[in-house]
């Protein structure tokens, strides 16, 4: 293909601009009206149309046949056809990333007084204006205070934060936004028909997708793929060619985080990666499609018929996972997912920044869901302990809140003698009775996951913990390694645990934490057989990669 799409169909006329609807309204109005100002800043990311509404603006203000009451231009004119050509002495393009420097701006300073040639005023279109130097910009400045009459500027940039505030405050800004997926599409669709390029619906939205928010880089995309002459170009050539990936694919990651399958989710994020997904384009497929699924969930009734881009059976999905997913469920996951997507871009490894969003999400989810399947405990007018360790862990590890209640402690003394905690709650004022083992291992998880939520630090600790034994109101709690075992012997980690037994079974706790190894070594019967102990880094690659341990004899 001997041109580039984006430049092929690049906006001749105002009218044929895609979106930035509020910005070509305004420039429209300042031209019927004869109200141009003398300096205008276009921001945005690149690919949304800064120099294409410059070039267009530049155009309309210079047309001499440009009809009265009307913003667009003739098209017809010298100045217009100079203007396409790309021959105009009258509207000079300056790319600032190249022409920084302080001599450059005083070769403008020096030709901004000669008159325009042909058109009515000589327009500067500045591009990329945030590269100027400091000196470039204070050598600017004199000029921009007090332009001749004659002279329009028009600075573009992508960094808006690096442009000095004395030349903002001089000029009539307009921040140009991303394109909607459906604007995007919308305008390829127009594209391909004008092409003749046989293209599904759905590789359209994919290149739309991938895009994220540029024209131009959509432009550009179907410029590539066009010039492979594949025919029909259809979803699978786009996962092919871009390594993207189709919807289903996150259909399917958020019913796995919907029964929280943290393993299997985590398994079919390697996957991706393994079959050459780019996972950063995975990510920000994942993000349009939970905005769907936000609005959706937050009214199931009428949101899906704001999605009018979508099938009924697309529209099908996403109400079944509406009935999962609360809109609060989905914003949290909006904002774990976006901080993935912008990290997978520079990782060094690109799978971890998701992986570590989705085991955020389903900690929250399995938290909050053990709270919700719970009967409410009753309150009295005193707070209880465990709002107050809440508070606490809502700082730094309970740093600057003391229970009100003395913690007792024994020494230690051997690997199983452990200290013991007893935990007094003001809301219980009852002889709490015998616990059973089977009543722990039933309420296990839902007690793991309120200790996780009252400390968020013993996640680590608590993933090899089981309960092995009660005695009384005392519950012994094996852990594998003896790293484990300190963490949760720590006098506050231990009042967190006693307030999740408490939370989950209304009944004080004594808690008493073991390392597994040593546990089988004090049992007479299994003191034979149990296995040496071994390196915790080498227990824990076995885990993570599978497989057994050999002994020599």
């Amino acid at each position: 293909m001997s041109t580039t799409l984006y430049r092929k169909y690049r906006p001749q006329l105002f009218s044929e601009v895609v979106g930035q609807k509020h910005i070509i309204t305004t420039l429209e109005n300042a031209l019927t009206l004869g109200r141009v100002g003398q300096a205008y800043l276009l921001t945005g990311p690149h690919g949304t149309g800064k120099t294409t509404i410059a070039r267009l603006f530049a155009k309309a203000i210079n047309c001499s046949e440009r009809k009265k009451n009307s913003p667009e231009p003739c098209n017809k004119c010298q100045h217009c056809l100079l203007m396409a050509e790309g021959r105009s002495l009258d509207i000079i393009e300056i790319d600032a990333a190249s022409h920084t420097g302080v001599d450059n701006i005083r070769e403008l300073r020096e030709t901004v007084n000669l008159p325009p040639t042909l058109g009515s005023h000589k327009i500067y279109i500045i591009d990329e204006v945030h590269m100027l130097s400091i000196g470039a910009w204070n050598a600017l400045l004199k000029t921009l205070e007090e332009p001749p009459a004659h002279v329009i500027f028009i600075f573009a940039t992508t960094a808006l934060h690096k442009v000095p505030d004395t030349i903002i405050s001089r000029c009539q800004r307009f921040d140009l936004a991303r394109f909607p997926v459906t604007l995007i599409v919308h305008k390829l669709t127009k594209i391909a028909k004008q092409e003749k390029l046989k293209i599904d619906a759905g590789a359209l939205e994919m290149i739309a997708l991938t895009a994220e928010g540029g024209m131009r880089d959509a432009e550009s995309l179907l410029t590539q793929i066009a010039s492979l002459e594949v025919s029909p170009i259809t979803e699978d050539v786009i996962i092919e060619i871009l390594g993207t990936t189709k919807k289903e694919n996150v259909v399917s990651l958020l019913r796995l985080i919907a029964n929280s399958d943290l393993y299997p989710s985590l398994a079919f994020v390697r996957t991706l990666a393994q079959d050459g997904v780019d996972l950063a384009i995975f990510c920000g497929i994942f993000l349009h499609y939970l905005r769907d699924l936000l609005l959706v969930s937050a009214d199931p009734k009428n949101g899906p018929n704001v999605l009018e881009n979508l099938t009924d059976e697309q529209k099908s999905v996403l109400l079944e996972l509406a009935t999962q997913f609360t809109p609060d469920a989905v914003v949290r996951m909006l904002e774990y997912i976006q901080v993935a997507q912008v990290e997978s871009k520079t990782a060094v490894i690109p799978e971890l920044p998701l992986e570590i969003a989705i085991v955020k999400i389903l900690s929250q989810k399995n938290t909050e869901d053990s709270h919700t399947s719970l009967p409410m405990k009753p309150t009295t007018s005193k707070p209880s302990q465990t709002f107050i360790t809440s508070l606490a862990s809502d700082g730094d590890e309970q740093k600057k809140v003391q229970p009100k209640t003395p913690i007792k402690t024994e020494p230690e003394t051997s690997t199983i003698s452990t200290p013991d905690i007893t935990h007094h709650s003001s809301i219980i004022n009852h002889q709490s009775p015998n616990i059973d083992l089977d009543t722990v291992k039933k309420h296990w998880q839902a007690i793991l996951n309120t200790a996780k939520k009252l400390n968020a630090s013993l996640t680590l600790a608590l993933s090899t913990a089981r309960p092995v034994e009660t005695t009384g109101t005392t519950v012994t709690i094996a852990v594998k390694y003896p790293f484990h075992k300190e963490r949760l012997d720590a006098p506050a980690n231990q009042l967190t645990l006693a307030n999740a037994f408490d939370t989950i079974l209304q009944s004080k706790t004594r808690i008493r934490i073991v390392v597994e190894d040593a546990l089988a070594e004090s049992t007479p019967e299994t003191k034979s057989s149990a296995p040496k102990t071994i390196n915790p880094l080498v227990s824990q690659a076995i885990d993570i990669l599978g497989g057994t341990l050999v002994q020599e004899n």
